[in-house]
């Protein structure tokens, strides 16, 4: 008897890791419909995420309150991308977005609600930082061989900003773990994922988590004061420890841009973009003034060789006009506000990511959290009534 539930504990635990691993591809690919311009490998990934997602939905129930909600957000969602589509001037990209921003979005809060509702909340989540964090291991061993500091090379599976977002995320699901089970693993799990962080050398990740984090702090210091103060030991600790190393690094990084930023000592072309993005922003605030109630289409931004300003709230405004825009905002606030602690944090980490980098098919993290958040709240409304 023994044997057999040990068995179903671990075939149990192996089903919860090939969900996380799907939702895991789903970030990464950006989407399920079969089409990726000039990248016809992502094409074939996104059929092959689309056939497994279909098979997952078919194996067992979807509870009725998460089917509402992100049926109301695909709804909403469909009916503005296919109306931009017959306007846009850059299909392939515009169709792109919508299979990111709304479809990647809704499939991989489903797929999360699903493993969570099997196993538990923190024992899927568990799952995904375990797979995670294999996956980063895949990716140090890739990068040995190919260029371990040289940052033009693939982080493996990704680009540094969707890896650098992954690992932001993974950090933070990290020490929300240990906070509520406590245990080795996962201050283990929270350091790699946070070095792996730096190791992207992505500013924007790197500023949007430590707001996450000192967000999570803050709100969790009545409860527990030992976990802020380990925030703050760890923190301190390691500058006063590698304060040397860290100085001579960042003076040869990319993160020497954000003393530029704070100095003011800007141009247009630099190592760290900080200038370049801020006429990015200006030519997006440009295009939205152009044409301020419709914006100035899906996918219609356009300046030199960028195809988007990296900063995903501006670029909704610019091409999508203000209505739009504030329907983007509100449904970003009322989740936050509807949402818990860790919903809050994470929806925070994207919102702030995301005004430093990516594209509008980008927003599949934040949605997906805004979604899950929204949902996770209706559970525990519907088991208190």
């Amino acid at each position: 008897m023994a044997i057999k539930n040990n068995s179903a504990q671990v075939l149990r635990a192996s089903a919860a890791v090939g969900l996380a691993a799907v939702v895991y591809l789903l970030f990464v690919a950006g989407g399920v419909i079969p089409y990726a311009e000039g990248d016809e490998v992502k094409g074939w990934i996104k059929a092959l995420l689309l056939m497994a997602v279909i098979f997952l939905f078919r194996t067992g129930r979807v509870d009725r309150s998460s089917v509402l909600i992100v049926g109301a957000f695909l709804g909403v969602g469909l009916v503005l991308g296919v109306l931009e589509l017959f306007r846009s001037r850059n299909f392939g990209f515009a169709l792109e977005k919508i299979d990111g921003a709304i479809l990647a979005s809704a499939f991989i809060a489903l797929l999360i609600n699903k493993g969570c509702e099997r196993n538990g909340r923190n024992s899927f989540y568990s799952a995904f930082l375990l797979w995670s964090f294999f996956v980063l291991l895949l990716t140090v061993f890739y990068k040995l061989y190919f260029g371990f500091f040289e940052r033009e090379v693939r982080f493996f599976l990704n680009g540094p900003i969707v890896y650098g977002w992954i690992l932001g995320l993974c950090g933070l699901l990290s020490f929300d773990q240990w906070r509520i089970k406590g245990g080795l693993k996962y201050l283990v799990f929270f350091a790699a994922f946070f070095v792996g962080l730096l190791w992207t050398e992505s500013k924007g990740s790197v500023i949007a988590f430590l707001v996450g984090w000192a967000f999570y702090l803050i709100f969790t210091v009545r409860r527990n004061f030992g976990v802020i103060l380990l925030g703050f030991v760890l923190c301190v600790g390691s500058y006063l420890l590698f304060s040397e190393f860290f100085d001579e690094v960042l003076s040869n990084s990319r993160f020497a841009a954000l003393e530029r930023l704070f100095t003011s000592n800007l141009t247009a072309v630099d190592e760290g973009s900080v200038g370049a993005r801020s006429v990015l922003l200006e030519e997006a605030l440009r295009g939205f003034w152009e044409n301020p109630l419709f914006g100035i289409g899906l996918g219609g931004f356009s300046y030199g060789e960028y195809v988007y300003p990296h900063n995903q709230h501006l670029e909704i405004l610019a091409e999508l006009g203000i209505f739009v825009a504030l329907l983007h905002f509100a449904f970003v606030l009322f989740s936050f506000i509807r949402s818990d602690l860790i919903y809050r944090t994470l929806i925070i980490f994207f919102a702030t990511a995301a005004s430093f980098s990516g594209d509008s098919s980008y927003l599949r993290f934040l949605y997906a959290f805004c979604l899950l958040g929204l949902i996770w709240r209706e559970r525990i409304g519907l088991v208190q009534r």
